[in-house]
């Protein structure tokens, strides 16, 4: 390719009966003048290309950074949501066993407060069974002893004699006792 300065130096031998020197000089300069405009223009171009390139490579760059960290979000966030399903599920089972473990318990509870107060019944159905019975047994034991005095009383005299009441020794209230439980035990 040849430049402005090619131009400049280049020197050209006379002839005769050739072109005009001044004009061959004149067209030169102008030449020269495009040339170094256009080498100018070109060097800017060339300039504001490397640039551009720049840019492309760092945008290139910034897309593979873009790409590594959108992947790498990617790649956490999955890892974020299986840790989360996990802890989860592990939540759900200690919660379904703690669950179990309280209705069992519950169930263990109520059986053996159920056993307690069958126990308690029962024992209070012969608490009730034994006091009825000594109910019955008083009952019966005071019946018979009003029956045993009233025999007494009607087996008495209605009239005294002197005599007799003074052939009798006074009896003490034992005395008395003592002969009514032998007339019941007959």
């Amino acid at each position: 390719m040849i430049t402005s300065k090619d131009v400049r130096n280049k020197r050209f031998e006379k002839a005769a009966f050739g072109y005009k020197q001044e004009e061959i000089d004149e067209f030169l300069t102008q030449l020269e003048a495009e040339l170094d405009e256009m080498e100018r223009e070109r060097a800017e171009a060339n300039s504001k290309i490397q640039v551009l390139a720049d840019k492309v490579r760092e945008y290139m760059r910034d897309e593979d950074a873009l790409k590594d960290a959108l992947l790498g979000a990617q790649k956490q966030g999955h890892q974020v949501l299986n840790e989360a399903n996990e802890k989860a599920e592990q939540i759900l089972a200690e919660a379904k066993e703690k669950a179990a473990a309280l209705e069992d318990e519950a169930v263990r509870q109520h059986a053996e407060a159920m056993e307690k107060n069958r126990a308690e019944i029962a024992k209070e159905k012969e608490a009730l069974i034994e006091a009825q019975q000594q109910v019955a047994d008083f009952k019966k034991s005071l019946f018979d002893m009003y029956k045993s005095h009233l025999e007494l009383i009607s087996s008495m005299p209605e009239t005294f004699d002197d005599a007799e009441t003074e052939e009798e020794e006074p009896q003490t209230a034992e005395e008395i006792a003592a002969a009514v439980a032998a007339e019941t035990e007959e």
